[in-house]
């Protein structure tokens, strides 16, 4: 999907989403039509999926 939908579609900022480029967790390619760049939904849905990992994570609280 090209850019503008993977940010509807995940709901990220565009910043959370260039973190992801740089990383290498989201990769664009010139595959689209007229050479759109665009990405796999399955790198996408695997980078949200790492914010959620990544929340459950950071010290839980444990109530009595």
């Amino acid at each position: 999907m090209n850019r503008e939908l993977a940010l509807a579609c995940t709901g990220v900022a565009e910043a959370q989403l260039r973190e992801w480029e740089r990383r290498g967790t989201v990769r664009f390619c010139m595959r689209g039509p007229r050479g759109a760049a665009i990405a796999a939904r399955s790198s996408l849905d695997a980078a949200v999926q790492s914010l959620f990992a990544a929340t459950a994570d950071d010290g839980a609280i444990e109530f009595d």
